[in-house]
């Protein structure tokens, strides 16, 4: 192995970070600016012809990140060749990428959420100005203090109106994260890479990818047939974590989110309900086969805090009946909201059957002060008046 280099044009080699499939990455100093980076480089091949690729492929992908200002994803300052190497300076993140996260343990479905609702604005940006990532996995998502998110990698981002073309049938990618367009080699838009977030969030929310396979050529089989098993039987989540993560992961492209925003705006209206920390399970929720009959259940007790428990209902889970607290919504008193819902009286059936009918003026007269007010100063006024014409 030769010994890595110590200057890349202006920058100063400080130590290698890591290694990808790209190739090396350094943390280096720029001393123009006196700051510290992150140099991503890749040798270049000694044939002519796989040279030119090679580098056509790596300006790409710094074409394209570096046009994308966006808090969710890295900045690219630089980019250049040194000899046989290509490189890129991008910002120097201090934190732990989203793999060595999910290392530690399942994430709280606030948090999980949270980061791809953030990388979901990131990609909606990108999206909008014609990249399409293509890389989605937990080792592109750096998580940074206060929260913070950056998606990072756009090594084999496609732009939508780039002449550099991927031959026909090379398969660019993470296979675990794959989409089922990508894997089948068909043409790829933004919603390849929604698909891919969608597998993201899913080990974020269960602890485990969406699809698995004992090589590759069953995992790729998988991603384009098999349909997962519902987040909410192999975690304590609410309904809504099932409808995101289905759309998400659809298989056909039409069937999905068709755009990074509205998956985004999804994530962040839920994150208002989902508990920062775990929720409290009784007994540790098991991953259920696919083919687990749903006639078996767990009971899920719907509770107020500070409140006792004012429904209950009983939703699929797997074999082991395992009891599930999940708060209801803070937002309003839905206790008797519920109730009605599960079980409406003959005249809350009547009232929702019954055409809407526009309110009458003394109707509209009791419902509006405003109305109240402006007639009690015009009966003032006719009195007013009436009394000055009889003095």
């Amino acid at each position: 192995m030769s010994a890595p280099p110590t200057q890349l044009a202006r920058f100063q080699i400080l130590g290698e970070l890591g290694r990808g499939a790209m190739g090396v990455v350094y943390r280096a100093r720029d001393p123009a600016l006196d700051r510290t980076v992150a140099i991503k480089t890749i040798l270049l091949p000694l044939d002519p012809v796989e040279r030119a690729s090679y580098e056509a492929r790596f300006l790409q992908e710094a074409r394209a990140a570096g046009r994308l200002a966006h808090p969710a994803i890295i900045t690219i300052y630089d980019v250049g060749r040194e000899g046989d190497l290509a490189y890129i300076a991008m910002e120097m993140l201090e934190g732990m990428d989203l793999r060595q996260r999910l290392a530690q343990g399942r994430m709280s479905p606030h948090e999980a959420a949270t980061v791809a609702m953030q990388v979901a604005d990131g990609l909606a940006f990108a999206h909008e100005h014609g990249v399409v990532h293509r890389d989605i996995k937990p080792a592109n998502i750096m998580l940074l203090r206060g929260e913070r998110v950056k998606l990072m990698d756009f090594g084999i981002a496609r732009l939508q109106a780039s002449d550099v073309k991927t031959q026909t049938g090379v398969l660019l990618g993470t296979p675990k994260y794959m989409s089922p367009e990508q894997v089948a080699g068909r043409p790829l838009d933004e919603r390849s890479d929604i698909f891919s977030l969608g597998g993201v969030l899913y080990e974020m929310w269960t602890g485990r990818a969406p699809f698995g396979g004992a090589d590759v050529s069953q995992l790729m089989h998988n991603i384009a047939s098999a349909t997962p098993v519902a987040p909410s039987r192999l975690a304590a989540l609410p309904p809504i974590a099932d409808l995101i993560a289905t759309r998400a992961l659809a298989k056909d492209p039409a069937a999905r989110y068709q755009k990074a925003r509205d998956l985004a705006a999804d994530l962040r209206s839920v994150t208002i309900e989902l508990p920062k920390a775990m929720p409290a399970v009784t007994a540790p929720i098991a991953a259920a086969p696919p083919a687990a009959s749903a006639a078996t259940g767990a009971t899920v007790r719907m509770t107020r805090a500070s409140a006792p428990p004012v429904a209950e209902r009983t939703v699929a889970l797997g074999a082991t009946g395992e009891s599930v607290v999940w708060p209801l919504s803070r937002r309003f008193d839905s206790s008797k909201a519920l109730a009605r819902l599960t079980d409406p009286s003959a005249k809350d059936r009547a009232r929702l059957a019954r055409m809407p009918q526009q309110p009458g003026a003394l109707m509209r007269l009791v419902r509006d002060p405003d109305l109240r007010l402006l007639s009690a100063m015009i009966v003032v006024a006719i009195i007013g008046a009436g009394a000055i014409v009889g003095s």
